[in-house]
């Protein structure tokens, strides 16, 4: 069986990988400079003088709820367009090669695992609602409000969430993987860089 972190696809000297790494994030926080300025102009549009920036915590309150968490998205669609360069033009292999060394990703696999992981959420979330029920309200939003939250959610959410796996479990996985051969180790490394980058998440 292959082995996605021993990449033979390419040219994948320190120096390519140095290089994708801060081509990507560079194209992440050019993305998050667009959102940045989109919020500002939403806040400067409103006529009711209700929303404004918040600078402690970096977010637009009072704007359209749905509206920011649509172009909160640019980052995401900036970032993993930016590891494509890196991929395409620098590591000059596909984008597949992150996430397997086969010629065909095995989407048999991928949906098996999605559904065990949603099962194992579903579960925990519905315990956690009978035991802290208190912790949980309704949000009284019209349906139309509600589906387009859906609507967006089911659109963008993959793409966030992909970029994130192609880049913390691809790209540094397989970069770190070239030194670090022990795979607990490896998993430990890879997923406190991966916590590092969400310790600002409010949640």
């Amino acid at each position: 069986m292959k082995n996605y972190l021993n990449v033979e696809e390419g040219k994948n000297s320190w120096k390519r990988y140095v290089s994708t790494t801060v081509l990507a994030s560079v194209f992440m926080l050019l993305g998050s400079i667009i959102y940045i300025i989109a919020e500002m102009i939403m806040v400067a549009a409103d006529e009711s003088g209700k929303s404004y920036v918040d600078f402690d915590s970096g977010l637009a309150v009072g704007i359209n709820a749905n509206l920011d968490f649509l172009l909160s998205h640019i980052m995401y669609i900036c970032w993993i367009f930016g590891l494509w360069i890196g991929i395409r033009f620098i590591h000059k292999r596909k984008m597949k090669s992150l996430i397997t060394a086969n010629k065909r990703v095995n989407w048999k696999k991928v949906i098996w695992s999605f559904g065990a992981f949603s099962l194992l959420l579903i579960v925990s979330q519905l315990i956690d609602v009978v035991f802290n029920h208190s912790d949980y309200s309704w949000n009284h939003v019209s349906l139309k409000e509600y589906a387009l939250l859906v609507l967006i959610t089911l659109l963008l959410v993959p793409i966030q969430t992909t970029t994130e796996e192609l880049f913390f479990r691809g790209l540094l996985l397989q970069w770190v993987g070239k030194k670090v051969k022990r795979p607990i180790l490896l998993a430990i490394i890879v997923g406190l860089m991966f916590s590092i980058g969400h310790f600002a998440n409010p949640e």
